[in-house]
């Protein structure tokens, strides 16, 4: 009976908070769900009160995670964290806490694989100073900050073949989920240990979209590594460090010399012969041209027109030239596994998570972290004697 209630009083209230938000309840959705009051639910996230075995049971069912994931330590995040959200329209503070708690597993599921392998090293130069307070970024100064990020990697000014690799290799955790808001692009934080995380949404149908959007948060990494949540949540702020992150990603793909250079013409077909060469999407490209003055407003509303005309707003041809996906937590999982270090039973009870969620946010593919023994077992256990 003793070990009984040392079992139960071992969880820690913060996790159970976190797997209700991690699949969007509220605390009354998830008290009706397991038959409780949501003042109980309040007290359970408070460590004012200890869930019997039959309510966590409840937990452990509706949430979908299993009992170790409510006996793990939460880590303290600081209270001026800031999660990066590209973002078309503000979404709901439930969606963005759903991604942000994504975001937190990513961190953990690569913590634990560090312990076991060496993964790359952070390799990003120092180009913002840190300020005490929000400060613009003149748009010059970050094309000059691209071509510097783009030198100090031993890029030349040509296109990028495979973006998602690169910042792989230097450093950068990327996980491809599928977001439940198509409102939410991407988002990206800095851990406490120096490392960049990104989180990408799969269910875009444009892959040269969804490469901007990486851009766009190796954006917000290099120039708001410094800025406070605080800031952040301002509206004027936020619009300007997005307008930021668009122009850094602008100008890290299409570096501005190499660009003008190749500029020849003006038509939509030349766009979409850019748009094979550079891998970006075409509405990228216009943008681009008409930020560096190589298009007239007129020549930019004409193409917005054809654009529209074509359907290519929502679904761009040659798309399946530029598909990326993540390597690194894939290999990590598949090195681990094949050199029999640890089953894949034991990988899923380490992490304490739901294999689908493992699975989902390693990029992995479905069932790949299934053991053998858990899957049907034939129910025929004789044979004739031979």
């Amino acid at each position: 009976m003793e070990d009984r209630l040392k079992r139960f009083s071992s969880i820690v209230p913060e996790r159970i908070k976190m797997g209700r938000e991690a699949r969007g309840l509220t605390t009354r959705e998830f008290a009706e769900m397991i038959g409780v009051s949501h003042q109980m639910i309040s007290k359970y996230e408070k460590g004012q009160s200890i869930p019997g075995s039959q309510v966590l049971d409840k937990m452990v069912k509706e949430l979908n995670l299993p009992f170790r994931f409510f006996l793990k330590t939460k880590k303290a995040a600081g209270e001026d964290k800031t999660v990066f959200f590209r973002s078309r329209a503000v979404s709901s503070v439930k969606l963005k806490k759903i991604h942000e708690i994504k975001l937190e597993w990513l961190k953990e599921i690569q913590y634990y694989l560090e312990d076991i392998l060496d993964f790359p090293k952070v390799n990003f130069p120092n180009l913002i100073n840190q300020k005490n307070f929000f400060q613009p970024v003149h748009f010059e100064e970050i094309d000059e900050l691209a071509m510097t990020l783009r030198k100090f990697w031993n890029l030349n000014e040509g296109p990028i073949s495979n973006l998602l690799l690169l910042l792989e290799k230097n450093g950068v955790i990327i996980s491809k989920v599928n977001f439940s808001d198509i409102k939410i692009d991407a988002c990206s934080e800095w851990d406490e240990n120096g490392r960049p995380f990104i989180l990408l949404g799969n269910n875009k149908q444009s892959s040269s979209r969804t490469r901007f959007d990486l851009a766009h948060e190796l954006g917000h990494l290099i120039l708001h590594r410094y800025i406070k949540k605080s800031e952040f949540n301002n509206k004027q702020i936020y619009k300007r460090i997005e307008e930021e992150a668009d122009r850094f990603a602008s100008a890290f793909l299409m570096p501005r010399s190499s660009f003008i250079e190749e500029f020849v013409g003006s038509s939509l077909d030349f766009f979409v012969l850019m748009k094979k060469r550079w891998k970006v999407s075409i509405q990228a490209l216009v943008y681009r041209a008409s930020d560096l003055g190589l298009i007239s407003d007129y020549q930019k509303s004409y193409l917005w027109r054809q654009i529209s005309s074509k359907g290519w707003r929502k679904s761009e041809p040659f798309e399946e030239l530029i598909v990326e996906e993540p390597v690194v937590l894939k290999q990590a999982f598949e090195l681990i596994i094949n050199h029999e270090v640890k089953s894949k039973g034991q990988l899923v009870d380490d992490l304490s998570l739901n294999r689908e969620d493992i699975e989902e946010l390693s990029n992995v593919e479905k069932g790949f972290l299934l053991e053998f023994n858990e899957k049907p077992l034939e129910d025929n256990i004789l044979n004739f004697k031979i």
